[in-house]
């Protein structure tokens, strides 16, 4: 457990220390641009998740109307039968 701990410290200090070798030699420059492409990500998973979610709701309707369908043609059937019986 300690040695986990300490490598997590360990990276944690190399990252920090990387990020302000980067934004020393660099003026933040490469920092910027990664805030602009995550926030172009975010854009298009936002994008994204709401398509899904309108088609995931398109396929519960269809569902519920083949559900119902599937309902009127049992009862259907079964009047049919009992009228066969007859």
């Amino acid at each position: 457990m300690c040695k986990l701990i300490r490598r997590l410290i360990c990276l944690v200090i190399l990252f920090v220390a990387g990020f302000f070798v980067i934004a020393i030699l660099r003026g933040g420059e490469p920092i910027r641009w990664f805030g602009k492409k995550s926030e172009e990500t975010g854009k298009v998973l936002k994008k994204k998740s709401e398509e899904l979610a309108e088609e995931a709701d398109m396929i519960k309707k269809r569902t519920e109307a083949v559900k119902k369908g599937a309902e009127v043609v049992k009862e259907k059937s079964e009047k049919l039968m009992e009228k066969v019986k007859k």
